[in-house]
């Protein structure tokens, strides 16, 4: 199944995850060359699953046995620990 995102809408949503990051005390990488096309990712796992899927992870085939992996996903903070930043 393709699935096509505009730069228009990950613009939009990059624009709402640096809203939302920067609320909750969190930042986006600043590399772009990195962040766009996880945004991207975002946008085109949000459009085939129906939700924000981590697209570094895999999908378990339903929403519930994703919920742990929907961005943000309940591996974020143990990378950010780790590697100082998820995915």
């Amino acid at each position: 199944m393709t699935v096509e995102v505009t730069p228009e809408e990950v613009d939009e949503l990059y624009q709402k995850l640096v809203e939302d990051t920067g609320a909750g005390g969190y930042h986006i990488n600043p590399d772009m060359s990195n962040t766009m096309p996880l945004v991207e990712g975002l946008l085109t796992n949000a459009k085939r699953y129906g939700y924000r899927l981590c697209p570094c992870r895999l999908t378990g085939g339903s929403r519930e046995a994703d919920l742990d992996i929907i961005c943000p996903c309940d591996y974020r903070d143990a990378d950010l620990d780790e590697y100082d930043t998820c995915f």
